[in-house]
């Protein structure tokens, strides 16, 4: 072979590794948020914000006001429901991910966030789960109990019993989509990052360890996700890309990772995710990975 031609077919050999050099790096590169960031989101694990919990609790006065207020404040993917009985002089409110999506309460497939109890006049919130570290009393008041009490057919005559209707699941989740997308969303999440940071301080150890603590139906949800790549376009990964929020959170899957969201990221979930970056051995190493 001449030189001429070997030059020849070394341009045209390099002109094609250049050009198919794009498509490499699509191939070889991240196809979006790994499983153990969305698994370290408060949202994965099935954490909320139980102080503001407790004050839409106080604030409403219907059922579905608290079913919306819950809603705005959660962070996952599945909508909250709420089943109230009574039973005696004693009251529960139960709130609960669906995590099937059937806008029904499953004991076994969804999973119990919180329990907020009346008895003797005195109320107790408690959390379950990834929230079990969290119980507050908050004393007597004319809070929600009283409003559905006054509000059953039965009255106080007779055992009241309420759970948000499966029809009602397509109405939660549009009205919580279009809140997400407001601004008022970031003010929440940001409301919700100081209370994570509160928790970590004063309850400590049960905070990180209650994060362990994961219902069965939430390890089939963990794995269902991960399998099936839906973790992805999870809304738990949505952050506001107009704040910083550095987040830490324990799960089943993603035990002791951390979120922390500044600057360059991914995009998920309608959101912008920003992740900063830190270097260990003189790599640069995303902070989750810490």
């Amino acid at each position: 072979m001449s030189p001429r031609i070997s030059r020849m077919v070394l341009a045209v050999s390099a002109g094609s590794l250049l050009a198919g050099s794009p498509l490499l790096a699509a191939c070889s590169s991240d196809s979006g948020p790994s499983y153990s960031q969305w698994a370290a989101t408060d949202g994965a694990a099935g954490r909320i914000n139980l102080d503001d919990v407790q004050k839409a609790f106080q604030e409403s006065s219907s059922a579905t006001e608290f079913e919306t207020k819950v809603n705005e404040i959660y962070e996952g993917d599945g909508i909250i429901l709420i089943r109230a009985s009574q039973d005696g002089q004693r009251l529960t409110l139960e709130g609960w991910e669906d995590l099937d999506g059937n806008s029904q309460i499953d004991d076994a497939a969804d999973d119990q966030l919180f329990a907020i109890i009346k008895e003797d006049e005195q109320h107790q919130l408690r959390g379950y789960h990834a929230n079990s570290y969290y119980h507050s009393h908050f004393g007597a008041g004319d809070f929600l109990f009283t409003y559905l009490l006054f509000s059953s057919l039965g009255g106080f005559g007779r055992p009241y019993y309420y759970q948000t209707p499966p029809d009602r699941g397509t109405t939660i989740r549009q009205e919580r989509t279009a809140y997400r997308g407001s601004g008022r969303y970031g003010t929440q999440l940001e409301s919700n990052r100081q209370y994570t940071s509160r928790q970590q301080t004063f309850a400590g150890s049960r905070y990180q360890a209650a994060g362990r603590n994961v219902s069965s139906g939430r390890q089939t949800y963990q794995q269902t996700q991960r399998e099936s790549g839906a973790f992805r376009s999870s809304s738990s990964l949505t952050r506001s890309s107009s704040s910083s929020i550095s987040r830490s959170s324990s799960s089943g899957a993603g035990s002791g990772s951390n979120i922390s969201r500044s600057s360059g990221g991914f995009s998920g979930g309608g959101g912008r995710v920003h992740l900063r970056s830190r270097r260990q051995n003189g790599a640069a190493r995303p902070a989750w990975l810490a």
